[in-house]
């Protein structure tokens, strides 16, 4: 009961402290001018924007579903991934995203939910990895401007790093052989033998050792919502006067992407203000009000995609499929 009370006061107090930063740093009252003066067709392209990567996660969870033989419309969970982003301001981190996911796809394949399970896990496994490769990649372009100062250069050291990491452990999954992969699954399997989770898994993992290009496909998919994401940053900033070209935003959204999956605080308030001043507050040299503006208009989408979320989990009831097709070597 105390962990309840408890873990919601830390966040609060994060936010809190965040806050109290930033008020120190903005002037409101040019806030408020910087957003009454914001050019209205860019934030109708942003709000096009930031609705796309969801329709995009529901194609790539299709396509790993669609893998192991279950089918299920990619337009129904475009709409489930779409309530995940309500249940994912709620509960901060992954946990009410995956979570919510986890829950209408077993209801959706009971007969195989343990399998249809595994996708939700692989599909955020592939996303992680893609956003650290989209990092190796963005970061070296714009390398003059993030070690201007330590601290960004700390962060992009760290990324570049763990990016580098990322990708050589992804190479060599790829270069394995399937009958190198097979033995892995088969070691995993003998481990845990009594373990129907396990043996269900297992049996899922073989199937993609099998369909490497599938996993190729869905990483793809990945990358374009990480550029999309980038670009709705660019375009909101454009929006408020922020002239910084989109290379630049390539190179630290995605640090910014992942600080959201850390559960400690509301919508990212606070962790993505900081981390905009950090980015952004030389190459403004003073923008403050500017930045207080975008990330205020950068809170509100979150918000506009939690609110459409939680008007289609009022209105949308998921119903097992009619038919879930059994993948040929697959127990049900």
């Amino acid at each position: 009961m105390k962990q309840k009370v408890i873990y919601p006061l830390l966040k609060l107090a994060v936010v809190s402290a965040a806050l109290f930063w930033l008020s120190g740093r903005v002037d409101f009252i040019g806030v408020r001018r910087v957003l009454l003066e914001a050019k209205i067709s860019h934030l109708a392209l942003a709000a096009v924007l930031s609705l796309l990567p969801v329709i995009i996660s529901g194609f790539r969870w299709r396509i790993l579903l669609g893998t192991l033989g279950i089918d299920l419309p990619a337009g129904k969970l475009a709409l489930i991934c779409q309530i995940g982003q309500f249940f994912g301001v709620l509960v901060p981190g992954v946990a009410g995203d995956d979570g919510t996911r986890l829950l209408y796809v077993s209801r959706l394949a009971p007969a195989r939910a343990s399998q249809a399970c595994s996708t939700v896990l692989l599909d955020r496994l592939i996303g992680f990895c893609c956003l650290f490769a989209f990092s190796l990649v963005c970061i070296p372009l714009n390398w003059t401007q993030l070690a201007a100062e330590g601290s960004t250069r700390a962060v992009g050291v760290g990324f570049l790093l763990a990016g580098a990491g990322v990708v050589a452990g992804c190479a060599l999954v790829f270069c394995l052989s399937r009958t190198q992969l097979e033995k892995i699954v088969g070691l995993v399997r003998s481990r845990f033998p009594a373990s129907r989770i396990v043996n269900e898994w297992s049996a899922a993992a073989d199937i993609f050792a099998r369909n490497k290009t599938t996993l190729l496909c869905v990483g793809v998919a990945a990358m374009l919502s990480q550029l999309l994401i980038c670009a709705t940053y660019w375009t909101v900033g454009k929006a408020v006067g922020i002239e910084v070209p989109l290379l630049a935003w390539t190179s630290f959204v995605p640090v910014i992407v992942l600080s959201g999956v850390l559960p400690i605080t509301f919508a990212g308030i606070g962790v993505r203000d900081y981390l905009l001043f950090l980015f952004l507050g030389s190459a403004l040299n003073g923008g403050g009000d500017r930045l207080a503006a975008l990330s205020l208009l950068l809170l509100s989408y979150t918000l506009f995609s939690a609110l459409m979320g939680g008007l289609v989990y009022l209105f949308y009831r998921a119903k097992p499929a009619s038919q879930v097709l059994v993948a040929q070597g697959v127990a049900s």
